[in-house]
């Protein structure tokens, strides 16, 4: 049985240029980083190292792009180097004691904020930037960048569903997210990014400012979510990230309170049955329930106490 795959940063946070991607010049190098052969590199440089299907559990139908075993152990390896390169504080996504609910917590208060997101972030973001990125930011040389992005991307795109998606989508696309960052500092506007949601808040994010994000998105070749960009007015509550905030606090959305109910509801209907059957779908309802009640204990202590009360429950 093969042993799961897991990013590993060993706790190391350095600069770009300590990183042991840096200024790779021979394929040699490259190959005793990764632990490859070069027959072994060959064969994994084309598409068919990948299980491509749909994913229909979500509301919205996903494709992903997921690597077999062997090109997922080289993603790991890689995204497991990236992810030791230090990233600016703006970032959320994939950083150990931050979260979607970091990234909330950052916006409240009453100031206008604009939330929006990179309309399909990952295919949009092309083999020519993760190129560049390896080549100029990296300072590899151009043979190794282009077998690395090579490595790195599926039918010329950031895979959908490897490790590597997330971090090198950043990195890939760092200059544009640096350039919203300088633009927004410099009318002393908050910039967060979780992954493709990008929030700004501050009394300056105006429709101009949303106008010239947008500019700034389009220049580095990518387009603003059309459905998915919202400018909120003063003292208004704003969904970001999952969370719900306001002026003061974050709040529960709505939506998160009716599915905990609902489940807790069928729960206690049937979580006094004997049977086999029963019981084994009472616990997967009591385990779905209390994942959901856990991720909301995050926002409201109030959950937590919800939480104890039914891992602590015994049938009667």
């Amino acid at each position: 049985m093969n042993n799961p795959l897991k990013i590993n940063t060993k706790s190391k946070s350095y600069s770009l240029q300590d990183s042991a991607l840096y200024k790779i010049k021979s394929k040699r190098r490259l190959l005793s980083l990764l632990n490859l052969s070069h027959q072994e590199l060959k064969s994994l440089l084309s598409d068919g190292n990948y299980n491509i299907y749909q994913d229909n559990t979500q509301e919205k139908p996903r494709l992903i792009e997921h690597p077999q075993r062997q090109l997922e152990r080289i993603h790991t390896r890689i995204a497991s180097l990236l992810c030791r390169i230090k990233q600016p504080e703006y970032i959320h996504s994939g950083i150990k004691g931050k979260s979607h609910l970091t990234n909330a917590r950052t916006h409240i208060g009453p100031a206008p904020t604009l939330t929006t997101d990179i309309k399909s972030f990952y295919q949009a973001t092309h083999i020519h930037s993760v190129f560049d990125f390896f080549k100029n930011s990296l300072d590899c040389s151009p043979d190794v960048a282009k077998l690395l992005s090579e490595l790195c991307t599926c039918n010329g795109h950031i895979p959908t569903g490897s490790r590597i998606s997330m971090p090198l989508a950043y990195w890939a696309n760092a200059h544009m997210f640096n350039e919203l960052y300088r633009y927004s500092s410099e009318r002393d506007i908050i910039m967060t990014v979780f992954v493709d949601d990008i929030t700004f808040s501050g009394n300056k994010v105006t429709r101009t400012f949303k106008q010239n994000v947008k500019k700034i998105i389009e220049k580095h070749n990518h387009v603003m979510h059309p459905t998915k960009t919202v400018l909120h007015k003063e003292n208004s509550l704003k969904v970001i990230t999952g969370a719900v905030v306001g002026s003061k606090k974050l709040q529960i959305r709505n939506l998160h309170h009716e599915s905990i109910y609902s489940e807790l509801s069928q729960w206690m209907l049937i979580r006094d049955e004997n049977s086999k059957n029963s019981s084994i779908f009472t616990e997967q309802i009591k385990n779905r329930l209390l994942g959901k009640i856990n991720s909301q204990g995050q926002i409201d202590n109030r959950f937590k106490d919800k939480a104890r009360s039914i891992k602590n429950y015994r049938k009667v």
